[in-house]
């Protein structure tokens, strides 16, 4: 039982992560998680532990929800103080300004509506024009909760609509536009592509496609307690709301770390050579560990970022990647990790090399001893114990949800191919006799533009994830930097890279504000791909021109720092600015202007 008092907060909730992070916790476990939580946020504020205020609002009752969302939280390293509407009135909480959830000062909102709350109770033969008129203004009243909940500044998680369970008319029900059924498709798709960008999903229906609609929300708990969901499902239901908030929140992972003997194919390289693993063939197991390489591969095609992560030798591990049924080769790994230390250690050297955070990372083994030393040396690191049988390998990584995505953008879809690049622009640097050479040999390309519509999906997406470059962590939807956008007196810049090895995409975004006769860096940050490229020296010659051209005198920038964000502490007394008064604040004026100390070996596309 989880009785401790809820006066030693911090150590409450370490505690309590830590137990659930061991285990897989079950409904009874989330619940009384839940409970704890709650009582220890109504306590004194433990200073070191974050905080964010949530709400939680739906149609239907939202209790275990509430306990669901604080597990979540807590389990990303969070106190949720936890906001719960009023029964069924999460329409009205947002609209009113005097609602207690404007009172509440929400950071993140999660909406939880129910179909039988979006369905029109239309004729079952009314036409197509008449369904998508219905369906369309349920899409629009979203779009307007948006827009109001993005001025209230939080950040949105949003169900998607379960099926109803009921057959009715069994397969006619496909064909009757009007159907309750094709309403709550019809709805679901508009909500997700008008949503672009704007919130984080946690997908009902996929989760209650999964174990049966029937079994996921029996009739029976909606009348006696009013509830979308059995609780018994709240296990299954966690790890997608764990991804939506990571989402939310800007911590999507990004980088797949993988075990090769026994993970990648069956056998031990070393000992079996490339002739004796299994993979590929008539066999179920190197059936298995082929499909399971084929998921992975597609997985680089969707943005996550491979690396190798194995006890070997490392040029006999990489003959494995040249049997004939490899779907994987050597050279879709940004990272190779091979030695005859431990894993923690290679990780750490993983994230080195990629310059990403550790919360970055999933790690998938079949050794559930490595993955135990992973678990407690490295608890930013998601992990994944594959076990023996291959043939569930991608069930346990898809339902771990743990490289879920909102969307994808282009820059998502070459990630792989980008550090890939990266990579081999590494490899080249060791050959190089100083930095300068280095950086000249890249043939670097550099593009600074006024982002269009396009670009704006990736922009936000950077200003969502960018932890480490980013200059004061405030955070933009694309409503506020289209609202930026508008401005005449706001600079919204993006900036794009390219080498001899390839390009590298969008991968940095500024806003810069005129006060006065001063442009303020408002906020700027970049991709860790690109660091150490003289990017920022690029930039910034080009906003000291647009600087110049609307007459300030002057150039400002804000530091404010962060737990991540220390990589960039100097970065403006080395580009040329002078400490102001205010610690946080650095000037350097514009001048004619003066490029002095912005040397930059990137030439303008």
């Amino acid at each position: 039982m989880l009785d401790r008092p809820a006066a030693d907060a911090p150590s409450a909730l370490d505690e309590i992560r830590a137990r659930l992070a061991a285990t897989s916790p079950g409904q009874a476990d989330i619940f009384e998680a839940g409970e704890r939580i709650a009582a220890i946020a109504a306590g004194p504020a433990p200073v070191t532990t974050p905080r964010q205020r949530i709400a939680v609002l739906g149609s239907l009752t939202t209790d275990f929800l509430s306990r669901a969302v604080a597990v979540a939280a807590a389990l990303e390293g969070v106190l949720a103080e936890i906001y719960q509407a009023p029964y069924g009135s999460y329409v009205q909480e947002v609209l009113d300004p005097s609602s207690g959830l404007h009172r509440f000062g929400p950071e993140l909102v999660l909406l939880a509506p129910d179909w039988r709350d979006v369905v029109d109770d239309l004729p079952i033969g009314a036409d197509a024009e008449a369904a998508a008129q219905a369906t369309g203004s349920k899409v629009d009243l979203f779009r307007h909760l948006w827009a109001c909940l993005d001025k209230l500044g939080c950040r949105v998680i949003q169900h998607t609509l379960t099926p109803p369970p009921r057959a009715w008319g069994g397969v006619a029900e496909r064909l009757a536009p009007a159907s309750p059924l094709n309403q709550v498709r019809a709805i679901n798709d508009g909500l997700l592509a008008a949503a672009r960008g704007k919130v984080a999903w946690v997908d009902m229906e996929r989760l209650a496609n999964e174990v049966g609609s029937r079994a996921f929300a029996p009739e029976r708990f909606f009348h006696t307690a009013r509830l979308g969901m059995e609780g018994r499902h709240l296990p299954h239901y966690l790890p997608a709301l764990r991804a939506a908030w990571r989402l939310a929140c800007g911590r999507a992972k990004k980088v797949l770390a993988l075990d090769l003997d026994n993970t990648l194919w069956g056998g031990v390289i070393g000992d079996d050579g490339v002739e004796g693993i299994r993979l590929g063939g008539d066999t179920p197991a190197g059936g298995a560990f082929a499909e399971w390489q084929r998921y992975v591969r597609a997985m680089q095609d969707r943005g996550i970022v491979l690396a190798v992560c194995s006890k070997n030798d490392p040029a006999i591990a990489a003959t494995g990647f040249e049997h004939p049924a490899s779907v994987l080769k050597r050279a879709d790994f940004s990272a190779f990790e091979c030695s005859w230390g431990d894993k923690v250690q290679g990780l750490r050297n993983i994230v080195r090399g990629l310059n990403v955070g550790l919360d970055s990372l999933v790690f998938c083994d079949d050794n559930p001893a490595e993955c135990d030393l992973v678990r407690r040396e490295l608890p930013e690191v998601a992990v994944v114990e594959l076990g023996t049988d291959p043939t569930r390998f991608i069930d346990l990584l898809d339902a771990s949800h743990w490289l879920d995505l909102s969307l994808y953008t282009q820059e998502d879809l070459g990630r792989g191919t980008m550090y890939a690049a990266r990579a081999r622009a590494l490899e080249a640097a060791a050959g190089a006799p100083d930095v300068a050479a280095y950086l000249r040999g890249l043939r670097m390309t550099g593009r600074l533009w006024r982002p269009e519509e396009a670009d704006m999906a990736r922009v936000a997406q950077l200003e969502m994830k960018t932890n480490q470059f980013n200059l004061t962590t405030r955070r933009y939807t694309e409503a506020q930097l289209r609202a930026f956008l508008a401005r005449d007196d706001a600079v919204v810049l993006a900036f794009q890279l390219a080498d001899r090895f390839g390009d590298h995409g969008l991968t940095s975004t500024l806003v810069a504000l005129l006060e006065g006769d001063a442009l303020r860096i408002d906020s700027w940050l970049m991709s860790c791909r690109i660091f150490s490229r003289s990017a920022e020296q690029f930039m910034l010659r080009g906003l000291l021109a647009m600087a110049a051209e609307r007459g300030a005198a002057r150039l400002v920038g804000e530091y404010r720092q962060t737990a991540r964000n220390g990589v960039v502490a100097d970065l403006y007394p080395r580009l040329g600015f002078a400490v102001a008064d205010d610690p946080a604040l650095f000037v350097r004026q514009v001048g004619a202007p003066d490029y002095s100390g912005l040397d930059t070996a990137i030439e303008p596309a």
